[in-house]
C-alpha cells in the first residue's frame, strides 16, 4: 500500500513537472477569430473581474484581478485562448525577437487555474501600451475589421487604450477599459459609447510609426516583423484628416443612423460616466494622500494624478457642446424634445457664443430638477453636468493628487499649500480655444 501511494505521489508530482500554463489543442484560424469576437460581445462586461459568481453558479477564477488599461486589453485575449486552447503568444517587452507564451514553464508546480492567474499577473508586469503596438497591427476602418474583440490605442504621448466589446449598429464603438491601478481600486471596469477624441487619440504622431488608433492581434508568425508585412495591414486611418475622423469612421461602420434626441442622450451619458467614474479616482487619490507624508514620489504622482481622465471628460462636454451648437445654428433644435432642451440649456447657458465666453459668463449653478447626472462627489455634497462643466472649463478643477478635495473638485482654485510646495507633472488645463 505504501508503495502505491509513493507511486501516486510520483504520478501526480510529475503532471505537474515542466508543465505548460495550458497545453494548447486548437489553432487560431478565421473561424476561431469569429468565435473570439462573439464571446468578448457577449462576454466582456464590465463586471468580469468584479463578481464573485459566474451565471452558471460557479465561482469566478478571475474573482479580484485589478487591471490598468494595457492589462485590461491582454486580459480579454489571453483569457479567451485559455478557455479555448488555443495559444497566446505576445513579444517579449524585454528582448526584441524573443516571445512569451502560455507554454512558459515559471508556473509548472501549480494546478492549472492557478497557473492561469500567475500567468495573467506576469503578463500585468510586462505589458504596457508601449508593448501593445508590438503585439496588434492598423486595420482598414470596415466593420469586418474594427469589431468586437479590436482595439483602439493612443501614442506614446497619452499611453492610453480601450476594448472593442462591440460596434453598434449607429457605428460607433461600445468600449470596455481601465485606467491606472491605485492601492484601492477596484476590480470593476469602466465603459463607454462613444468616439475617443481623435486628436487625443493621434496626438503628436497621425502615422503608422505612431501605433494609434483601430488594432488587432497579430498572427503568431508575424509577431517580431515589420508590421506593415501583416495580413490585412492598412494605413487608411492615417489619411483622414482629424477634424473629419470621427464622422468618416462612423460613416464607413453605422448601419443605420441615430437620431439627434439619441444622439443627445447618448453624449450625455457618457459624459455623466466621466464625472462618476472620476469620483472613485479621486478618492483613491485622497486615500493615498493621507497616508503620504511630505511630497509624492513620481510613481505614486504619476497613478494618482487625473490629467487624461480630465481631459477624457473635457472632451465629451466640448463634443456634447458641438453637436448641440450645431443644432441650434442651423435651427434644428426644435427637433429635439423640450425636456431634452432645457437641460442642455442648463449646461450649456450661451451655446451660439464661443467657450471661451460662455465659460466667463456662466454662474455657479445648484443641483434642482433639470439637473443631468447628479453625483455626490464628497460626503453630502452633491454636483450635476452643469456646475461640474462650469469648474472645469473654469479650470478650477485639479488633476494634481497633493491637493485636497476642496482643490480636486474645484471648490477652491488651486494649488493648495502642500502642492506648490511638491514637485508636479503633467498639470492638465482645459483647452477653450476650440470653437
Amino acid at each position: 500500500m505504501q508503495r502505491l501511494i509513493l507511486l501516486l505521489v510520483v504520478l501526480v508530482s510529475c503532471s505537474f513537472a515542466h508543465a505548460a500554463v495550458w497545453t494548447e489543442v486548437n489553432s487560431w484560424s478565421p473561424a476561431w477569430e469569429d468565435r473570439f469576437s462573439e464571446w468578448v460581445e457577449n462576454n466582456w462586461q464590465i463586471d468580469f473581474f468584479a463578481r464573485k459568481k459566474l451565471p452558471n453558479g460557479q465561482s469566478n477564477p478571475y474573482y479580484g484581478l485589478r487591471t490598468d488599461c494595457a492589462d485590461t486589453v491582454y486580459s480579454m485575449r489571453l483569457i479567451f485562448a485559455y478557455e479555448n486552447k488555443l495559444p497566446f503568444v505576445i513579444q517579449d517587452p524585454t528582448a526584441y525577437g524573443r516571445t512569451i507564451s502560455n507554454q512558459m514553464k515559471r508556473f509548472d508546480k501549480q494546478r492549472e487555474e492557478q497557473r492561469v492567474k500567475s500567468f495573467l499577473l506576469y503578463i500585468y508586469d510586462m505589458v504596457s501600451t508601449k508593448s501593445v503596438a508590438n503585439d496588434t497591427y492598423p486595420v482598414a476602418i470596415s466593420r469586418n475589421t474594427v469589431r468586437a474583440g479590436s482595439l483602439i490605442l493612443t501614442t506614446a504621448v497619452n499611453h492610453h487604450s480601450w476594448t472593442i466589446k462591440e460596434m453598434l449598429p449607429i457605428g460607433v464603438p461600445h468600449l470596455v477599459y481601465n485606467s491606472t491601478v491605485g492601492r484601492t481600486s477596484g476590480s470593476t471596469l469602466q465603459e463607454r459609447q462613444s468616439w475617443p477624441n481623435p486628436e487625443w487619440v493621434f496626438e503628436g504622431d497621425q502615422t503608422p510609426a505612431g501605433g494609434a488608433g483601430f488594432r488587432y492581434w497579430r498572427p503568431v508568425e508575424y509577431l517580431n516583423q515589420p508590421v506593415w508585412k501583416v495580413p490585412g495591414y492598412s494605413e487608411e486611418q492615417y489619411k483622414v484628416p482629424l477634424k473629419r475622423w470621427v464622422k468618416y469612421a462612423q460613416g464607413r461602420l453605422q448601419l443605420r443612423r441615430e437620431t439627434d434626441e439619441q444622439m443627445m442622450a447618448r453624449l450625455m451619458k457618457v459624459t455623466c460616466q466621466g464625472l462618476v467614474g472620476r469620483v472613485s479616482a479621486v478618492n483613491d487619490g485622497l486615500n493615498a494622500l493621507r497616508s503620504t507624508r511630505g511630497c509624492m514620489s513620481y510613481e505614486d504622482y504619476d497613478t494618482y494624478s487625473t490629467p487624461s481622465r480630465d481631459q477624457r471628460v473635457f472632451d465629451d462636454y466640448v463634443t456634447l457642446r458641438k453637436v448641440y451648437r450645431e443644432l441650434v445654428l442651423a435651427n434644428n433644435a426644435s427637433d429635439l424634445s423640450l425636456d431634452m432642451r432645457v437641460r442642455l440649456n442648463k449646461i450649456y447657458p450661451f451655446i451660439e457664443e464661443s467657450m471661451l465666453s460662455e465659460t466667463r459668463k456662466m454662474a455657479p449653478v445648484g443641483v434642482d430638477g433639470i439637473s443631468v447626472c447628479t453625483t455626490e462627489y464628497s460626503s453630502g455634497q452633491y454636483i450635476d453636468l452643469a456646475e461640474f462643466k462650469r469648474r472645469l472649463f473654469a479650470g478650477l478643477i485639479s488633476n494634481n493628487p497633493m491637493d485636497e478635495a476642496q482643490y480636486r473638485w474645484g471648490q477652491l482654485r488651486g494649488p493648495s499649500q502642500r502642492a506648490r510646495s511638491c514637485k508636479s507633472w503633467d498639470v492638465w488645463v482645459p483647452n477653450l480655444k476650440q470653437d
